[in-house]
């Protein structure tokens, strides 16, 4: 049986150790799918918080039909779609990205790191929605186009499409930012 099944049924008896479990094991992806669509840290984590109060006080209408992940995975988008239609825009962290430049050899290495980063970051921050939340499932959470469809509630040539046109626009972006012409 699933791990995430014995933690359902554990919570569902009553234990809330098993709610904690899921949240343990979920808690980190949830938080980098949020940060990586929506880039706020402070903001990601409240979303992140209010997903797992979603799945605390709903856990019981998850039917099993699909994996728990699948499941979940719907919710967060739910949030940050929600986020994103309450601040019309998507919204964009230095800091993050500041922070989040891997370690290399030497000081000239991490700024290149560094502005690389945040050019991509900038160029994701135009890629509509509903696009980039395809292309960050599949480029960086590894989902399959099936898992993706599921959470999506959408077709796999719909996500194949979305991913595409999601690169399209990156690739565009990208682009104009080092000053080439589209």
């Amino acid at each position: 049986m699933d791990e995430d099944i014995l933690y359902i049924e554990q919570f569902l008896g009553g234990d809330e150790k098993g709610f904690e479990m899921l949240v343990r094991k979920y808690q980190d992806r949830v938080l980098n799918i949020v940060h990586s669509l929506i880039g706020k840290d402070g903001e990601s984590e409240d979303i992140a918080q209010e997903v797992f109060l979603k799945v605390y006080n709903n856990l019981r209408t998850f039917k099993g039909h699909s994996q728990f992940s699948t499941w979940l995975y719907r919710i967060v988008v739910n949030a940050v779609y929600g986020f994103t239609r309450g601040r019309g825009k998507m919204v964009n962290d230095e800091d993050a990205i500041n922070n989040s430049a891997t370690t290399y050899k030497g000081p000239r290495d991490n700024l290149i790191v560094k502005e690389r980063e945040a050019l991509l970051h900038k160029a994701l921050e135009n890629v509509p929605i509903n696009f980039k939340t395809a292309l960050i499932f599949k480029d960086i959470e590894g989902l399959s186009y099936i898992e993706i469809s599921k959470i999506l509630c959408c077709s796999i040539g719909t996500v194949e499409s979305r991913i595409y046109r999601a690169r399209q626009f990156l690739k565009g972006e990208l682009l104009k930012a080092g000053g080439e012409a589209v």
